[in-house]
């Protein structure tokens, strides 16, 4: 069975420092509040950026929620 997961931001976490953006710009951008979000779900070839913009992450905001119809993950 293929897990399905989706990326998530936690607005309650994020301080907008934007290190993901460093690491996964197509993936995401700050908001008008100055807080991550996720503007795209990576296809396969970008797991290794989004995996180095949750390690970035200062407040651990950034993480990979079960959704059945997400995308597979490696």
């Amino acid at each position: 069975m293929t897990v399905r997961k989706r990326l998530w931001v936690d607005p309650r976490l994020c301080e907008g420092h934007a290190l993901c953006l460093e690491s996964a710009p197509e993936v995401f951008d700050l908001s008008d509040d100055d807080v991550a979000e996720c503007v795209k779900q990576p296809t396969a070839d970008m797991w290794d950026q989004v995996s180095a913009a949750i390690d970035a992450c200062p407040r651990g905001a950034i993480s990979l929620i079960d959704d059945p119809k997400g995308q597979p993950v490696p």
